[in-house]
Formats: C-alpha cells, sequence, structure tokens
C-alpha cells in the first residue's frame, strides 16, 4: 500500500481529508500529518510517504521551500499542493519544482481524490518501468556472463586475431539495443569490415550476422520469459520494428514472440 502525508496549517483541512477521502479505496495509507513547515519535513523524513499533500503558504518552511527539500531528498515523491485564490506565482513555482497537481482552496474531496488518483497512476508507471529496467539489466547481465564464458576459448589463446574477435563480441553484448552494423563494430575493433568478418567465422564458427542474431534471439527469449512486453522486447534487442523482430523470431524458434511468452 501506498503511503500519503498531509500539511496544512489549518487543522480543519487536515481532519476534513482524514475522514472525508476514501483511502483505502485509493489503497494509499495516511501516515501523518502536520501544521507548520519544520514539523512536515520532520514528518516526510520519518515516513518516507510516496505522495504529499501540502498547503503553499505555512509558517516556519512556506510549501514551496518544503517541496524544494522533498524533491533533493526524494525526487521520485509526488506532490500535490493547496493554493489560495491570486497565488499564481507560487503554483508556478511549485509546478517549476515538478508538483504533479495543485488545487484551489477550498478544496472539495472529489478534486483531491482526482489528483491521488493521477498520483497513483503515476507512481504504478514509475515502478513498471523500473521493474523492466531490472528485467532488463538483469537478462543482460546473464547473457554478457555467458557471452564471456562462451569466449574464454578465444581469450586463452592471446592472439591478436582472437582478441580483436572477443572485443568485437563484447562490444555487440553491450550495444545489443542499437542497429550494430558490422562496420561500427569493426570500426570499434579497429580492423576492415570484410577481414574482420571472416576472422569472426574462422574464430568463433559462425558469421557475424548469426552471432549478433543468436545473440539478440536468447536475450529476447529471456526477457519475453520475464513478462515483458512484446513491443518493448523488440525494441530492447536492436529491432525497432515489431514485424521484423517477429520475423527473426519465429525462424530461430518456431513461434511468435506472443506465443512464446504465453507458453512460458
Amino acid at each position: 500500500m501506498l503511503k500519503a502525508v498531509v500539511f496544512d496549517d489549518e487543522y480543519i483541512v487536515i481532519e476534513a481529508l482524514r475522514t472525508l477521502i476514501d483511502w483505502t479505496g485509493l489503497e494509499v495509507e495516511l501516515v501523518g500529518t502536520a501544521g507548520d513547515g519544520i514539523t512536515a519535513l520532520e514528518v516526510f523524513r520519518q515516513q518516507r510517504p510516496d505522495i504529499v499533500l501540502t498547503d503553499i503558504r505555512m509558517p516556519g518552511m512556506d510549501g514551496l521551500q518544503l517541496i524544494q527539500e522533498i524533491m533533493r531528498e526524494a525526487e521520485d515523491t509526488c506532490c500535490i499542493v493547496f493554493s489560495g485564490f491570486n497565488e499564481f506565482e507560487y503554483v508556478k513555482q511549485a509546478i517549476q519544482l515538478g508538483v504533479i497537481d495543485y488545487l484551489e482552496k477550498p478544496i472539495t474531496d472529489e478534486s483531491v481524490e482526482r489528483s491521488l488518483h493521477k498520483a497513483v497512476s503515476r507512481i504504478a508507471s514509475q515502478r513498471e518501468t523500473m521493474e523492466i529496467r531490472r528485467k532488463w539489466e538483469e537478462s543482460q547481465r546473464e547473457l554478457q556472463e555467458k557471452a564471456l564464458l562462451d569466449g574464454q576459448a578465444l581469450d586463452d589463446g592471446h592472439t591478436p586475431k582472437s582478441s580483436a574477435v572477443e572485443r568485437a563480441r563484447s562490444y555487440i553484448v553491450l550495444h545489443v539495443n542499437r542497429d550494430l552494423s558490422l562496420q561500427e563494430v569493426a570500426d570499434h575493433v579497429g580492423m576492415n569490415a570484410a577481414y574482420l568478418s571472416v576472422l569472426f567465422k574462422e574464430e568463433t564458427g559462425e558469421t557475424y550476422i548469426k552471432f549478433l542474431t543468436r545473440y539478440r534471439m536468447e536475450l529476447a527469449k529471456m526477457l519475453l520469459r520475464k513478462g515483458l512486453k512484446v513491443n518493448e522486447v523488440s525494441e530492447r534487442v536492436g529491432y525497432h520494428t515489431y514485424r521484423h523482430f517477429s520475423e527473426v523470431f519465429k525462424k530461430f524458434t518456431g513461434t511468435t514472440p506472443g506465443q512464446f511468452r504465453d507458453l512460458t
């Protein structure tokens, strides 16, 4: 459950929000309140909430200073501000600080709940993005380790040829999400593209394009098993159109990406 705090120097506003907002229905827990900026910052630091609802005008430290501190310490926090009539300059500054919504007083429970829905949706989206990134990095790391192990026989030879091919393989692994050309890889290792192509096949037993495709497909299978969407996987393994990715994947595995994900 997400955590929220309410900061306002009007006690009646805090109590109204405490009692009138359907916190449970929003899957949000109200974990703290404060009536001045100094106490508000202390509550924030103690509770580390996901959502902050605050008035702009408060004693001790105003809402803008408070938001500035909050964003400095936890930039992913969703802040919603309350403002009085003719406080547009304050609102402008609050938006520049990164608040997700502002409400003009007198606020209503409906307007607050709309803003809370917006905050909940944004947090869910942020967490989904973070989870996708985590899965991507995990899969990338696993395949990098496998590629390095596969390349140990080359590295053990310590010949200039094997060293160049291993550098090429490492470059492919680290830039798999790009539209990698043989020329780009050859430039990286300081070698003629045609010669690298011959050398790659000689040292690894497979062509440059076969290695690149196989690596991309193995990574794609890992990401699909982890539940990523097909279009996300396509982008992350270097295919920028779904159709091309799907054709290559089906040729490599015998199934479409969607079928593969459903089966696993």
